[in-house]
């Protein structure tokens, strides 16, 4: 048994050097760590600084372990895992979790698949349990029924996040291209279906009982717990779960390529050409990997980078360009990618990448580029441990991995040595003259763009006509099994423990400055860093009818460089200091998001009111903008969420209305927007008058009064009229409004109605109400629409809450051949709500939310965003206290009103994104009337 204390290492000469010693000196993981007689490896990390725990197991399993004929497997466990154990009855896990007012979810990879628990400190030994039972007590639970059910659940995955995605097949044909025939990592961790689909209990049970054992996986405990009692509880759930037979670690299998590699896709969703090509590369944690990391990063990551000087301003030839190198346990790739303009042919982007390589190779590595970039790794790393669960998460993959709970700490230090050779180095030994395969995903109908001689890929998809569920619909009925012998009684859940979190609202301090502009902060002292967000109303309100997206154009603008520096120079001083600054602007308003170390607030405010006073406004900067932001909008076209989305916004606010056109307007509009337009739009706007400054983490309220007095006599104020916006004439309620999608093998759905803002009374009333309809998985939505039916992959409800621009929304996308089963639940579930919803769902609802509430404040990130609903919407600074009482005193009769106010099935359209040809006629026959066809 082990006890450590890990502590950053930081680089004195670019920021500043911690004690071991004290922990209250700076950010540190402490931790125990012992192995189990069944060889489950156990790390233990207190952190009492929130009164929440997680619980993270990571397995030595990924899609790497599988075999050609049976892929899929590993992320397929990851699905069948929630389902049931011999203690747990069927989906019980969902509900539970809800109950505790905890939150949960698994991810798989190539190498590991992880399953992680957050919940209230007084829930551990509940999580414990059941995480224990999916350990040791699962697999004879698993039914003919489950099996198809889930195989249904994961096709709709697939199709949703790779079929019928734009670029969705590339990573598909990159494995397929990139490893040889048989190579573990020949094939993604989706898998093919069609192994699924034929695969039985038998395979089922051969692969969980090599590889789901507890001499194969790590568990970390984090957060705040007793670590005598916590020792305790965990040898009595999972110290009995037998052994396993050895799992041997698997060898690295870099590979090489013989010749390069030219294929081409056309993509049925592409509506831009796209270059990837991929090198090579190493495994994790081998000597090049950091010098790899930080060359792709060099090469294309940053404005300064060769790829983005030719590519992007030179040659504007793409709004952007990308690069990173993936080392994983077996072998690793270096990539560069670059989504072109429209009609663009291919082989010039493939040119000017070339172009780049030969520029990098002359003029070397740019000593404060790397300088920014190890600066940026520390912070990122800050970042990614700033909460518990983000600690959980990353010791159980270092431990498992890396052979230590803090491997990544070590991987840290190795990047922050790198030197400029080792990095002319892996230039020289993966990339100059070395063979790799070039990706051209081209629009359907123009692979005259694709290189040349590129051979097609081979893909494997399917038609909406030919699609079938494997299982049949309704609730599963489960056989009876054998159940495993067990020391304890584990059908009995254990109760809550004595220490139940209560709520506590961290002090908030505030003040005006003589300018007008209002300051909203939190102490929370537990990193060296700072959060930060500057609001200033209006947005798209602000547009007129003929420039939609001037609001938009013009934040985008005063990211590309100020006065004093140009965009690469301004990028490059933020990274040295660790900062992120970005500008953007919604429906509602133009907000700067600010975070970076706290002993550098100072120079980042300095920078911040550069940027905000001292914009730029570059013409050639504006024709690059305005040719990205066409670019995507030209993409957005093709997404099918996104069309929904815009749908939605067309129907409730009507086609003349402020919120009709999204915040980034139409081509056309884009079109109309000179930089005098954004010039004055600057100046009649942008004032302290009307912006809010709410900020969050290392810092106190005298510090910050300090730092903003430069901004404060700086940015003069003026008199701002926000105009009320424009309602259209709404489209009629009870309606089906269909855009056509054609070959489209997912439908997406929305059943949408207008919202509230967050102050309204009947907000948070409202999100009680929506809790148990469509909140997350325990909501009635994903149970009966994925859970019970296999339809989708997901199905949920929100409220959107902005002040003007606000709605309530159902949305699922559902395999296409049942579309008109899915919109006749959504109208069902939705339209008999207020009956089905009684006291019990009452007070399960109640019980929920109180217990989520204890993690509220967790992380620095959470509460820059409760500053800003109270900066934003005038809430007191303890309304998550009366938010609290709410929930505690409202009663079965008022949850019923503010269902049948807000979410009235009549007030509500029903839009559908899908293929028209074989979907539209049969949705006439739900009781909606005839669907209208929505032209886009």
């Amino acid at each position: 048994m082990k006890k450590h204390l890990t502590q950053l290492s930081l680089v004195a000469t670019l920021f500043f050097t911690f004690a071991c010693s004290n922990a209250a000196q700076g950010p540190y993981l402490s931790y125990e760590s012992y192995t189990l007689d069944n060889g489950l490896k156990i790390v233990l990390h207190q952190d009492h600084s929130d009164p929440i725990v997680t619980l993270a197991i990571q397995y030595h399993v990924g899609s790497g372990r599988e075999k050609p004929g049976r892929t899929g497997f590993a992320h397929f466990f990851e699905h069948m895992l929630f389902q049931r154990s011999e203690n747990l009855p069927r989906n019980a896990f969902f509900q539970k979790i809800a109950a505790m007012g905890g939150s949960f979810n698994g991810s798989t990879n190539s190498d590991g698949t992880n399953y992680f628990e957050t919940v209230p400190r007084d829930a551990l030994e509940k999580v414990l349990w059941m995480e224990s039972d999916r350990m040791g007590f699962f697999i004879s639970t698993v039914t003919q029924g489950g099996l198809e059910r889930e195989i249904d659940i994961v096709s709709n995955e697939k199709r949703q996040n790779y079929d019928t995605q734009p670029y969705g097949q590339s990573s598909i044909i990159i494995a397929k291209e990139l490893y040889p025939e048989g190579h573990p990592y020949s094939w993604t961790t989706i898998g093919e279906i069609d192994d699924l689909r034929n695969a039985t209990i038998d395979d089922v049970k051969e692969f969980y009982a090599a590889y789901y054992v507890p001499n194969n996986a790590t568990l970390v405990l984090a957060g705040d717990f007793d670590r005598e009692l916590a020792k305790e509880l965990i040898q009595k759930y999972f110290g009995e779960i037998p052994r396993g037979n050895d799992v041997p670690k698997p060898t690295p299998l870099p590979v090489q390529l013989d010749q390069k590699k030219r294929i081409f896709w056309e993509d049925d969703f592409a509506k831009l050409p796209d270059l990837e090509i991929v090198f090579p590369g190493v495994e994790q944690y081998h000597n090049d990997s950091p010098a790899l990391s930080a060359l792709a990063s060099l090469l294309a990551g940053g404005k300064q980078s060769p790829l983005y000087k030719i590519v992007v301003e030179e040659k504007k030839l793409a709004p952007n360009v990308t690069g990173n190198s993936r080392s994983s346990e077996l072998a690793g790739g270096v990539q560069f990618g670059v989504r072109a303009f429209e009609g663009t042919c291919l082989e010039s982007v493939y040119e000017a990448i070339h172009e780049a390589f030969v520029r990098f190779e002359e003029e070397g590595v740019d000593e404060e580029e790397l300088q920014r970039l190890k600066v940026m790794q520390e912070v990122n790393l800050y970042n990614r441990i700033g909460g518990i669960q983000g600690k959980a998460l990353m010791m159980a993959r270092d431990n498992e991995f890396g052979g230590s709970p803090v491997a990544t700490f070590n991987e840290l230090l190795k990047f922050q040595a790198i030197t400029k050779q080792q990095i002319m180095d892996v230039f020289d030994r993966y990339i100059k003259e070395k063979n790799y395969i070039a990706l051209s995903i081209v629009p359907k109908g123009q692979k005259d763009l694709a290189l040349a001689d590129s051979k097609p890929a081979v893909v494997s998809t399917e038609k909406v006509e030919e699609i079938e569920s494997k299982s049949e619909a309704g609730k599963l009925a489960d056989d009876d099994y054998v159940r495993t012998i067990s020391a304890i009684d584990r059908s009995v859940e254990p109760d809550y423990l004595p220490n139940r979190p209560e709520i506590c609202v961290p002090a908030v301090w505030n003040f005006t400055t003589a300018n007008g502009m209002e300051v909203y902060g939190i102490e929370h002292r537990e990193l060296p860093i700072i959060q930060a967000k500057i609001s200033i109303k209006g947005g798209t309100m602000l547009d007129p009818a003929a420039k939609k997206g001037l609001a938009y154009l013009n934040a985008r603008l005063m990211n590309e460089g100020t006065a004093l520096k140009t965009a690469d120079q301004l990028e490059r001083t933020m990274g040295l200091l660790g900062a992120r600054i970005e500008i953007t602007s919604g429906t509602e308003g133009l907000t700067l998001s600010i975070s970076g170390l706290s002993k550098n607030f100072a120079q980042v405010m300095e920078l911040v009111e550069e940027m905000l006073l001292q914009p730029r406004f570059d013409q050639e900067a504006l024709m690059r903008v305005k040719m990205q932001t066409k670019s995507m909008i030209r993409q957005n076209s093709a997404n099918p969420r996104n069309i929904a989305q815009r749908t939605r916004d067309m129907l409730l606010y009507g086609a003349n209305g402020t919120f009709a056109i999204p915040e980034y307007g139409t081509a056309a509009t884009v079109d109309n927007i000179t930089l005098d337009d954004i010039k004055a739009f600057y100046l009649a706007y942008i004032s302290p008058s009307i912006a809010s400054l709410s900020i969050a983490g290392d810092i106190d309220k005298a510090t910050c009064e300090k730092v903003l007095t430069s901004l404060n006599n700086n940015w003069i104020t003026k008199e701002v009229v926000i105009p009320e916006p424009v309602q259209g004439i709404p489209a009629k309620g009870a309606t089906i409004y269909f855009v056509d999608n054609p070959g489209v093998t997912q439908s997406m759905i929305n059943v949408s109605t207008k919202g509230m803002p967050m102050n309204d009374p009947n907000y948070y009333p409202a999100m009680i109400a929506n809790f148990r309809l469509g909140t997350g998985s325990q909501g009635m939505l994903f149970d009966v629409i994925r859970l019970q039916r296999g339809y989708t992959y997901g199905a949920y409800s929100a409220f959107e809450n902005g002040e003007f621009h606000n709605s309530f929304t159902a949305s699922s996308s559902v395999q296409g051949s049942v579309t008109k089963e899915s919109v006749e639940l959504f109208k069902e579930l939705i339209g008999t709500y207020e009956e089905r919803f009684d006291q019990e769902m009452l007070e399960v609802t109640k019980n929920s939310m109180m217990r989520a509430m204890a993690s509220s404040f967790e992380t620095v990130g959470a509460l820059v965003t409760m500053l800003n609903n109270i900066a934003t919407y005038g809430l007191p600074f303890d309304y998550v206290k009366q938010n609290e009482q709410t929930l505690h005193n409202i009663t079965l009769d008022q949850i019923k009103e503010v269902v049948n106010k807000t979410m009235n099935p009549n007030d509500m359209v029903y839009i559908v994104v899908g293929d028209a040809k074989t979907q539209m006629a049969p949705l006439g026959k739900i009781g909606l009337g005839k669907p209208v066809l929505v032209v886009r």
